[in-house]
């Protein structure tokens, strides 16, 4: 299956499945379209896209949900929501990111681990070029609600597996948030035992533009995506 047994350590990744909008022209993000984006006044510079004629949803091709109104912290315990990411840049060379991976993953989750064990040199590589990652984690080790201390652990490395702590070489410098109450993360994902991780990649106007559940996804799949 997919995900491990809650506190089984790294596993293996098997099934899942990966859909995408346009099989044929995978990697084509679109550029951002201002007008498509709530930046008023009111809503300051990081407006989050509205829902356009199609709505919200969980499907490619559909637009993702804000996650406003739920509650979603970082490993400081500040709030936070989607619309951070759509924020103007204030480093390198897009105004905008281009594109979110949004990874949602918990700690007792096998290839969870292994994924996030190779998002570092692939976020070096995209971040730059306007592509953000984002990982939401809903549980930890023991499926218990994530803690800010757990959540400054898996950030930093200090993992949890066969029964004490060991160094796994990895320092994130992406955003990690956490999902304490299994509220914004219960919309995408309904299954956590057999649907764990998902990962959902929206381009700068919030745009489902391809998801892989149930599985470790593959650096060389995102880097067709993103390229």
């Amino acid at each position: 299956s997919g995900a491990s047994a809650p506190g089984t350590g790294i596993g293996s990744s098997a099934g899942g499945s990966e859909t995408d909008d346009d099989p044929d022209s995978q990697s084509m993000l679109d550029p951002l379209d201002p007008a498509l984006l709530d930046r008023s006044a009111a809503g300051g510079p990081c407006g989050y896209p509205s829902a356009g004629a199609g709505g919200y949803g969980t499907d490619v091709g559909t637009r993702l949900d804000d996650s406003a109104g739920f509650s979603l912290i970082d490993c400081d315990g500040e709030s936070i929501t989607l619309a951070d990411f759509l924020c103007e840049r204030t480093e390198g060379e897009n105004d905008f990111n281009r594109g979110v991976l949004i990874n949602i993953g918990a700690g007792w989750c096998g290839p969870c681990q292994e994924e996030t064990l190779e998002f570092p040199e692939l976020y070096e590589e995209y971040h730059d070029q306007g592509i953000e990652f984002v990982q939401v984690l809903f549980q930890d080790w023991d499926a218990q609600a994530p803690t800010k201390s757990f959540c400054e652990d898996w950030s930093t490395g200090q993992w949890i597996a066969n029964g004490g702590s060991q160094d796994v070489g990895v320092d994130l410098r992406y955003p990690v948030v956490l999902d304490q109450v299994f509220d914004w993360t219960s919309i995408y994902l309904q299954d956590p035992q057999s649907a764990t991780p998902v990962n959902i990649l929206i381009d700068a106007n919030g745009n489902i533009r391809w998801k892989s559940e149930g599985q470790k996804v593959e650096m060389a799949t995102l880097r067709t995506q993103f390229d």
